[in-house]
């Protein structure tokens, strides 16, 4: 009796354990940052780089202690003018790092508390749909800061152009 008990202990342990030893969602939240508000602006945008590990995940939300409200949204261009709609969900593949940046998807910010500020930072809490929301600091930069330190092209203000890869995979 004890011999069956020990091999049924096992064969459930075989057929759970796959599950168990997977490793779970794991999104890296790295380069993140704003704009300084422009005067008395009540809104604002915050900007990340979402890097999924070994399983695609979604960035399905926002919230931050310097606004009311935070949203993930998509800035388009169609047929020359620019929109911006909210997105419930943002898919982020795994292995791969999906950037958000002025001109394509970002983090707004609605009923800032008070204007960003270059110089001063922020929490920001980003909610997946798999893995564990994470808090990073935002940084605050001037106002014409670039998308990309360090980048080639980091020292030109886009505009809020999207030039193609912008809230792309990579």
């Amino acid at each position: 009796m004890r011999t069956m008990m020990t091999a049924l202990a096992a064969t459930l342990l075989l057929a759970i354990a796959p599950g168990a030893w997977a490793a779970p969602p794991d999104v890296q939240v790295t380069n993140a940052w704003a704009r300084a508000s422009a005067g008395p602006a009540s809104t604002g945008a915050a900007y990340v780089s979402l890097t999924a590990g070994a399983q695609a995940d979604q960035l399905i939300g926002a919230s931050t202690p310097v606004a009311q409200t935070a949203e993930v949204h998509e800035s388009t261009n169609e047929g020359g003018i620019m929109r911006m709609r909210a997105v419930h969900t943002l898919d982020i593949p795994a292995g791969k790092t999906v950037t958000l940046s002025p001109g394509g998807y970002h983090i707004m910010m609605f009923n800032l508390h008070h204007p960003l500020v270059a110089g001063q930072d922020f929490p920001l809490t980003l909610t997946f749909a798999h893995s564990a929301p994470v808090t990073v600091t935002v940084a605050v930069r001037p106002i014409g800061a670039a998308a990309m330190q360090g980048h080639p092209m980091g020292g030109m203000d886009h505009g809020g152009m999207n030039h193609g890869m912008m809230g792309k995979t990579q």
